[in-house]
């Protein structure tokens, strides 16, 4: 019983080391087909990549804030904070003021007031951090955590991405290389706030501390 929950409990380790093959079969495909075809506005300004960004980046907001409600202590701020990270990607990734129906607050979204919209947020969470024992103490129990290297996987992804944005290297359709690399990113992200809402829903499982890289259930 406790090889089963141990199993469950690094389950989305397994999953990305069973299926990076599989997804980068996919990613190279999806390449090929946008340049031997020239597809390329797949990948341009709100288009098919950074809808999947976009939807991969809200789900996982609204799942990661669903679980911080069912935690308490360092494991809510945690999927609290995981849930401002994803937040602040979307506003980033996403052009929300040119929605219709943001059309009237629009200028909380971009620019001046999507900068200070997220200062005031992250400003919250860090006083509610400070309150709990200070972030010393929580930086501790978050490199113990059992998803620290998805975030650490999404954290280098990103970083390639932005060498790509950067242009650092002469590489053809760095734009694509860019966007893919993102994509992958927040996919990664988005990874342990599904499984964590399974196991939450699934009679079988229980959600466990992901604070705890050896929980046991």
């Amino acid at each position: 019983m406790e090889d089963r929950n141990n199993n469950g409990d690094n389950s989305v380790t397994r999953v990305l080391l069973q299926y990076w093959k599989p997804l980068l079969v996919v990613n190279t495909l999806f390449a090929w087909f946008v340049i031997r075809f020239d597809q390329h506005h797949l990948h341009g300004e709100n288009a098919l990549l950074e809808n999947l960004q976009g939807l991969f980046l809200a789900v996982s907001a609204i799942a990661y804030f669903c679980l911080a409600r069912y935690s308490s202590g360092d494991t809510a701020l945690a999927y609290l904070g995981a849930s401002l990270l994803c937040l602040s990607f979307f506003t980033r990734e996403i052009d929300l003021e040119l929605l219709p129906i943001t059309e009237h607050v629009g200028f909380l979204l971009h620019g001046a007031g999507r900068t200070i919209l997220l200062l005031g947020l992250w400003s919250l969470y860090a006083g509610m951090v400070i309150k709990h024992g200070g972030f010393k103490s929580h930086i501790q129990r978050l490199r113990g955590g059992k998803y620290l290297h998805n975030f650490t996987v999404c954290f280098l992804l990103l970083v390639v991405g932005a060498v790509f944005d950067r242009g650092l290297f002469l590489v053809d359709y760095s734009r694509l290389f860019e966007e893919l690399a993102e994509t992958n990113a927040y996919l990664i992200l988005a990874l342990p706030s599904f499984y964590e809402l399974y196991c939450k829903y699934t009679e079988s499982w229980r959600v466990t501390d992901p604070l705890n890289a050896k929980a046991v259930k």
